[in-house]
């Protein structure tokens, strides 16, 4: 079985012949991991199933600083309103943009591959920093919608140029929730998040492609809402803030997961056995019956390559 029919039976809660799985990490161990063992490592070395595509749009940005592996944005670049238009905005027609999407389906034709679309809050938050995002909501609405259609009608015009290649899945990535509860509202996730990302959707299901959603944190209260406009699975569904049964008995054969793998303790801080007793675990969960994804958030800098590898040993094992 190739990796992009194992992806397509689990979305469909259908058993493949093992669990499928990917992994991230902090980028400054990624690079590492790809200095010593090639691009793309996590497939050709690991046998990962999921390969993430990202459209190479030129985002305006304001002022950075680089720390712990992570940009930090430091100063808005839109700080008056009525300069939105002098913004410069990427050109989704540019072929340059379409490179890594083009690469991968070359190379990786039996991989399942995601094209990556960031969400409003990802974009705007290189453009206005999220804390004035959130003030913009109520301070600012008519302009921010403004901004946010500019921004959409660029991802949805990649959408439109790639949907019909054989990705796998559409991938769309926007932080609507932290360790404690959603970021917003629900009315405000629907007006400024959810709404943007329904053309999209309508696009992929055209296409008879399905969609994955991430979100960090606890997302529990949105999963009605997800389901509702058309999402097919959730990443990653940390297991620190959201009940694993809770999730399966509410959701099992609605909602596929991407993830469930924990990034922040056994992972990297457990010994080989204790990680291999959570891979079990979380099979056993939220695995057993179809409809998971196995896969990690960023596993820390500090994690040793032994728990590494014992993680994807114990993931192969995981079979139906």
């Amino acid at each position: 079985m190739t990796s992009k029919e194992r992806v397509i039976r689990t979305l469909n809660f259908k058993k493949p012949d093992r669990v499928p799985f990917n992994f991230w990490m902090d980028r400054r161990l990624l690079s590492r991991y790809e200095n010593e063992l090639g691009d793309n490592f996590r497939v050709t070395y690991y046998g990962a199933d999921v390969i993430e595509s990202f459209p190479l749009l030129d985002w305006p940005m304001g002022n950075y600083v680089e720390r712990d592996g992570s940009l930090w944005f430091t100063e808005p670049i839109l700080k008056d309103w009525g300069k939105v238009d002098e913004l410069p905005m990427p050109d989704p027609n540019d072929p340059k943009v379409y490179d890594d999407i083009m690469t991968k389906l070359r190379r990786f034709p039996d991989a399942a591959i995601f094209l990556n679309i960031p969400g409003p809050l990802c974009v705007l938050h290189f453009i206005r920093l999220l804390d004035n995002v959130y003030y913009d909501m109520y301070d600012n609405p008519r302009e921010l919608h403004k901004l946010i259609r500019k921004i959409f009608d660029i991802q949805n015009e990649v959408i439109k140029n790639v949907i019909n290649l054989p990705i796998t899945a559409l991938y769309l990535q926007d932080d609507v929730a932290c360790s404690y509860g959603l970021m917003a509202s629900k009315p405000m996730l629907d007006e400024f998040v959810f709404d943007y990302f329904m053309e999209g959707i309508e696009m992929a299901k055209k296409a008879g492609k399905p969609v994955v959603m991430h979100s960090d944190g606890k997302v529990m209260d949105i999963l009605d809402k997800i389901i509702e406009i058309g999402i097919n699975a959730i990443n990653p569904l940390q297991n620190e803030f959201n009940d694993f049964n809770e999730f399966k008995d509410k959701y099992h054969g609605k909602l596929a997961v991407y993830g469930g793998l924990e990034n922040t303790k056994v992972i990297p801080d457990g010994t080989v056995n204790d990680v291999i007793r959570h891979v079990e675990e979380v099979f056993e969960t939220l695995g057993k019956e179809g409809g998971l994804i196995m896969s990690s958030h960023d596993i820390p800098l500090h994690c040793p390559r032994e728990n590494i590898e014992a993680m994807v040993e114990a993931i192969k094992k995981c079979t139906y």
